[in-house]
């Protein structure tokens, strides 16, 4: 049964960027509710408030519960570490933003209301779960930051012509179906430079790769980069992430995107033998295990991914970033715990 006894407000600790979804309701349920009595909020107005929010958490939080999408958090868990070296409370990921990604796999999946009331519920019987996972440590000249994914490319910037236009389920789908078509016809001409490969020397693991134009490139922690996209189709191994990067054309990535997906590896298609378009996709994805694998794609385990690229853009955990044009290098960084249902 759990306990009712009012613990000291700064063990735990809201802080809510309602700014990231619009979703006021939402967030007015989980501050009038029962368990908001044991917890000191801290309300941001937008995302640049964050740091200063963070900056003032005291030294006895053990648990910081977070309202607000994977670009909060990233900002949240940045200053964090920056901040507070390895001496970081229990982090919840209540959901509440437009990108929930990392708090769907932690196991979320209900109202943000109904997981803060039970993720602060267990945290007052003393049944609060947590499980430890690896952040990547992003650096790139004087600038450090921490996240669950990283990515460049071809999407990345297909996301920053989404972010400066209209937003919502019609719009994302239009701006699905006009990238489809300015990668086959080169149609509508605004995204005509956005589905073009980016170029760049990338090296792993101190290796450089063959290639130096890439549709995709991306490194990641939780193996899951979007919501039903699980693209790594290898396991991590201590001290290694998640790592893909794709040197293919804009046309073949609609055709291949799907299965890409899912983790499955194209097959070379020079080793296919001449057939119609249908049978030529079927057998380079699901032909016979002999044929060779598609060299212009890696996935595998990685311990250093380095990027010298000159393109202006690149992604954590669903936030833009612009590029300062140095040398970009993504390792393992610190563990961080994030509370699970029980």
């Amino acid at each position: 049964m759990r306990s009712a006894s009012v613990v000291e407000p700064d063990r735990i600790v809201l802080v809510c960027n309602p700014g990231a979804g619009g979703r006021w309701r939402s967030l007015a349920g989980i501050l009038d509710s029962a368990e908001a009595r044991h917890v000191r909020r801290v309300v941001t107005d937008s995302i640049e408030d964050i740091g200063p929010a963070i900056e003032g958490l005291g030294q006895r939080t053990r648990l910081l519960c977070i309202y607000g999408g994977d670009g909060t958090i990233q900002k949240i868990l940045t200053r964090l570490f920056q901040t507070r070296g390895t001496d970081v409370p229990a982090v919840a990921l209540l959901g509440g933003g437009t990108m929930n990604v990392t708090s769907g796999w932690c196991g979320w999946s209900a109202t943000p209301g109904d997981n803060f009331r039970r993720v602060v519920g267990d945290y007052l019987a003393g049944q609060l779960v947590t499980r430890e996972v690896p952040l990547l440590e992003i650096r790139q000249g004087a600038r450090t930051c921490y996240g669950f994914t990283w990515g460049a490319g071809t999407v990345i910037h297909l996301l920053d012509a989404y972010e400066h236009g209209p937003k919502g389920k019609l719009a994302a789908l239009r701006m699905f179906a006009e990238a489809g078509s300015a990668g086959l016809t080169g149609h509508p001409a605004r995204l005509r430079d956005s589905v073009e490969p980016v170029p760049g020397e990338v090296l792993v693991d101190g290796e450089p790769l063959a290639h130096e134009r890439w549709i995709g490139m991306f490194c990641n922690t939780t193996g899951i980069v979007e919501i039903g996209v699980r693209p790594f189709n290898h396991r991590r191994t201590g001290g290694t992430f998640h790592m893909l990067a794709y040197a293919i054309g804009p046309r073949e990535l609609l055709g291949y995107f799907p299965f890409l997906a899912r983790g499955l590896t194209p097959r070379d298609p020079r080793s296919v033998m001449p057939g119609s378009l249908l049978e030529s996709a079927r057998l380079s994805f699901f032909g016979k295990p002999t044929l060779p694998a598609d060299p212009r794609y890696v996935n595998r385990p990685a311990r250093t991914f380095e990027l010298r690229s000159p393109d202006r853009l690149f992604t954590i955990d669903g936030e833009l970033f612009e590029s300062t044009g140095e040398p970009l290098q993504v390792t393992l960084g610190p563990c961080v715990r994030l509370a699970i249902p029980a």
